[in-house]
């Protein structure tokens, strides 16, 4: 005995077709399936809605959205380093519950932005019209924030770091086998640093010789070598300023025995030089005493023999 289906019976009156069979599972009956259809259809009609969710959509939409999502470009905007920063973002979530990512590509030149790669923006996602909008508030208002310079003014941080300062001339003439900046600063920077962790100061050596180059005129600074000790505490560079000067004399003790053996040495080699000169004006006497009369000879030899140099026998001999 055969049941007829439902789609075998016959059509109500009218010409309107047969109702469309709709699949149940569970046991649910087709009514609650198409009350539970409508209701999907209702909420993703309300996502765009004028008075529901985003009013520009800059990209594809996210699977894991809220209810409720807003794209704001900001691209061009000066203070997108803030906005785009994980802190901020964070920090926005907290005020308000809603999600903020950033999406897109940023371009100098936007012109060059695609629809697949579009320009740099904040997605929004939140459940509720409300988060959406103070979170949208909170962007806008991190947007017209006020930033300052994104260039520090150097001459306006010298002036509101103005430290207490001294300026040390070294006053050691440079003499051979004596490189001065490095006897001041010691091997490796020890005598320097020293000073330095003992105050809590900067010592560093400028001047001509230094090897200090100055960030603004890329060259040594035009004076003599000098230490220049600052710190943010003044007792501490009055402290730096006696070690240095302490450190100062004894260099120029050592500089001072230095010179005078330079002298010692370049005395006994003038000596050397005259007495081998006049070894040599008397060794051409003797080789050509023939050819003198024997008072000029004489005369010669004696004045080789007291160290006169072979040019000014020479010049007495008319040669």
């Amino acid at each position: 005995m055969s049941s007829k289906r439902k789609w075998d019976q016959a059509a109500p009156d009218g010409d309107s077709p047969p109702p469309k069979a709709t699949k149940t599972e569970d046991g649910k009956s087709a009514s609650e399936a198409a009350a539970a259809a409508a209701a999907i259809a209702a909420k993703i009609a309300a996502q765009f809605a004028g008075g529901g969710s985003s009013t520009t959509s800059l990209g594809p939409r996210d699977p894991h959205d809220g209810d409720f999502t807003h794209d704001i470009d900001i691209n061009d905007v000066r203070n997108r380093y803030l906005l785009t920063k994980g802190t901020t973002q964070q920090q926005i979530h907290e005020e308000t519950g809603a999600s903020v990512s950033t999406k897109g590509t940023w371009y100098p030149d936007r012109a060059k932005a695609t629809d697949k790669d579009p320009p740099l923006y904040l997605h929004i996602s939140a459940t509720s019209e409300e988060m959406l909008q103070k979170a949208i508030a909170k962007v806008n208002e991190l947007i017209n924030t006020d930033m300052g310079s994104l260039v520090e003014d150097k001459s306006n941080r010298r002036e509101k770091r103005k430290w207490p300062e001294e300026k040390l001339p070294v006053g050691i003439e440079s003499i051979r086998n004596f490189n001065v900046r490095a006897k001041v600063v010691g091997p490796q920077g020890m005598f320097v640093k020293y000073i330095q962790q003992e105050t809590q100061t900067r010592v560093q050596i400028k001047g001509l010789g230094s090897g200090f180059i100055d960030q603004e005129t890329n060259a040594e600074h035009p004076e003599p070598m000098y230490i220049h000790v600052t710190g943010p505490d003044e007792t501490m560079v009055a402290r730096a300023k006696a070690l240095t000067e302490d450190l100062l004399e004894v260099v120029r003790a050592e500089h001072a025995k230095m010179k005078l053996l330079l002298e010692q040495q370049q005395m006994e080699l003038h000596q050397a030089q005259l007495q081998y000169a006049a070894y040599s004006a008397y060794a051409v006497c003797i080789t050509h005493r023939s050819l003198f009369p024997l008072p000029l000879f004489l005369a010669v030899s004696y004045t080789a023999a007291h160290h006169l140099h072979l040019f000014s026998v020479c010049i007495t001999l008319g040669f």
